[in-house]
């Protein structure tokens, strides 16, 4: 075979796996989001699609719901309610149910790798606790959470569900502004995190490089580029370029104010060894050994 005929070979062969064996993605249901909550002992699973049939000024995303036993089920009758076969390789976003634990982020996150191997740009988020008509709020819960996405430059992709075997670290969606975190052991209860402790577990789990977040009882706010080093128990954390805002006269040192919330937020973080989502054990063992009994960490905050 020549060298310009292996090429084409080649291309006709990717657009072939690309297409789903000949059948044109305008002829497919694309998949953008997954949705799951748990009601009284069930599952209900929510797809919303890419309405490809949609005019320039309609609705461009459709949904399919159903109720299961389990996820599995549930999903499954929701593919089956959809008339084409189904494109999960531009799957953006899956949201685990309020209240998620370790457990059941691994089910669920089994259950979307096997459906969603072609989606690396996959995110994760952990629903809220409000009630959701799927039909009427599934595209602005999206559209919502890919914001907050882009605003706070976070992210948590599905393998991020199995980095560690003892537990997992997902952001959570809120409705008014900004985002929770949770933090969930294989072996012990969520911790649930909002405000400060949670910007600051996402910054130290890698899943995001921007802090921006009020203190002072909303009376001061400090947006800045993070990143953390790790030396011995002694993790740094530095923020660069800082930007303050003062809301009220009360708050007239705001640097000695975040760093006494950021303290406060660390102890918080660190109080209950249920599980490395920081990874400070594994660095202190690389150093020392892996029958080094790590320290209690501290935390030093540097602005530069």
């Amino acid at each position: 075979m020549s060298l310009q005929k292996a090429k084409a070979f080649v291309i006709v062969l990717a657009a072939l796996l690309l297409s789903g064996c000949g059948q044109a993605l305008s002829e497919r249901e694309i998949v953008r989001a997954v949705f799951f909550v748990q009601q009284q002992g069930s599952y209900s699973a929510c797809l919303l699609l890419a309405d490809q049939n949609a005019g320039e000024d309609g609705t461009h995303y459709k949904t399919a719901s159903a109720l299961g036993v389990t996820p599995a089920q549930a999903l499954h009758r929701a593919e089956m309610a959809l008339p084409g076969q189904l494109y999960y390789g531009l799957l953006e976003l899956a949201a685990l149910p309020p209240g998620c634990d370790w457990a059941t982020a691994q089910e669920l996150g089994e259950l979307l790798y096997d459906k969603a191997q072609p989606a690396p740009e996959l995110s994760v988020f952990v629903l809220d606790s409000a009630d959701h008509s799927w039909a009427q709020d599934a595209a602005a819960l999206y559209e919502d959470m890919k914001a907050v996405e882009r605003e706070y430059a976070l992210h948590c992709g599905l393998q991020q569900l199995f980095t560690q075997a003892d537990g997992c670290a997902v952001p959570g969606y809120r409705a008014d502004s900004g985002y929770n975190f949770y933090l969930m052991p294989r072996n012990a209860d969520m911790l649930f995190l909002a405000g400060m402790p949670a910007q600051l577990a996402a910054v130290l789990c890698g899943q995001t490089n921007r802090f921006c977040t009020s203190y002072a009882d909303g009376t001061a706010l400090c947006e800045a580029a993070a990143g953390v080093t790790v030396e011995g128990s002694d993790v740094q954390l530095h923020l660069r370029d800082a930007k303050w805002e003062t809301l009220s006269a009360a708050a007239n040192d705001p640097q000695v104010l975040l760093c006494a919330e950021l303290q406060q937020s660390f102890s918080l973080l660190t109080a209950k060894q249920t599980a490395d989502f920081f990874h400070f054990h594994f660095f202190y063992e690389n150093l020392y050994g892996p029958a080094a009994a790590p320290p209690a960490p501290t935390l030093e905050i540097l602005f530069e």
